[in-house]
């Protein structure tokens, strides 16, 4: 189905390092696998796009998973001077959604990322789901739920290339299968009660919560800071980061930055 959808990059968005199974195929035509589902959608310009799906799976799964009911166009009155870096990043990143993506391969994402490339998340993820996850079609696979991931031998999941975090997933995979923390109803509470429950799982601290917050709860004040936002607040930011001027939006500038950031340094 074909929709009109203002002020959304698709390109930048899928390289955005927020999910890692949404692949550029080539410049017009993008594959995400979520909801054990395997979705094509092709940019077609002028605001046109091509979602290779129904209306209603449209609608009861990918305007929330894009965040489309959002007026991104907003932030533009909360920048700051145009010569201003955040306005520069604003600028470079504009059109790029913060994703609503599925908590446990969300959890799983993020404890896999900590000290590995984007191309090497995906491949750590692909091989997974490769391994462990149900088949969707004949070469797309669905991503294992928590009781696949636990019950999976440790050989196993070495082999999908996930080095010293194998304890990390699988014993996360198990506290979620049992019911120590419920993914879905952790989903309910105020922001400093999620990141609590978030932190109760092997490998997750301060900044992978954030980022599990931001990418699959939605809480636009999580404000994940890594490498490259540190890089930032260092050369751009020494007095500080204006936080109180993006409340209710500081994770999307925080993506803005970390885009731009890694533009300058010509990594996406």
């Amino acid at each position: 189905m074909r929709v009109h959808i203002p002020d959304f990059n698709l390109k930048l968005t899928a390289n955005s390092g927020q999910s890692f199974r949404f692949y550029e195929v080539d410049q017009h035509h993008f594959e995400i696998i979520a909801f054990r589902r395997r979705l094509a959608i092709s940019d077609l310009g002028a605001d046109m796009f091509d979602f290779d799906c129904s209306p209603n799976e449209f609608e009861q799964i990918w305007q929330s998973y894009f965040d489309l009911q959002r007026d991104y166009t907003k932030l533009e009155g909360m920048i700051p001077h145009p010569d201003s870096y955040i306005a520069k990043a604003y600028s470079y990143a504009k059109g790029l959604r913060i994703l609503r993506q599925e908590a446990f391969e969300t959890v799983i994402a993020f404890i896999i990322s900590q000290r590995k490339s984007i191309p090497a998340i995906k491949g750590c993820m692909a091989q997974l789901a490769a391994r462990f996850g149900d088949p969707i079609d004949d070469k797309t696979f669905a991503f294992p739920t928590p009781a696949q991931l636990a019950a999976a031998d440790e050989a196993g999941l070495a082999a999908c290339g996930l080095g010293y975090r194998v304890k990390y997933v699988k014993g996360t995979a198990k506290m979620i299968a049992d019911g120590i923390v419920d993914e879905s109803a952790i989903g309910a509470l105020a922001d400093e009660q999620l990141e609590e429950e978030l932190l109760k799982l092997p490998g997750i601290g301060r900044k992978v919560a954030a980022c599990i917050m931001l990418f699959a709860y939605q809480r636009m004040d999580s404000f994940p800071i890594d490498v490259w936002i540190q890089r930032v607040f260092e050369a751009e930011f020494q007095d500080g980061f204006p936080f109180e001027q993006f409340q209710g939006v500081s994770g999307i500038i925080q993506q803005y930055l970390f885009c731009y950031a890694r533009h300058q340094a010509g990594r996406g």
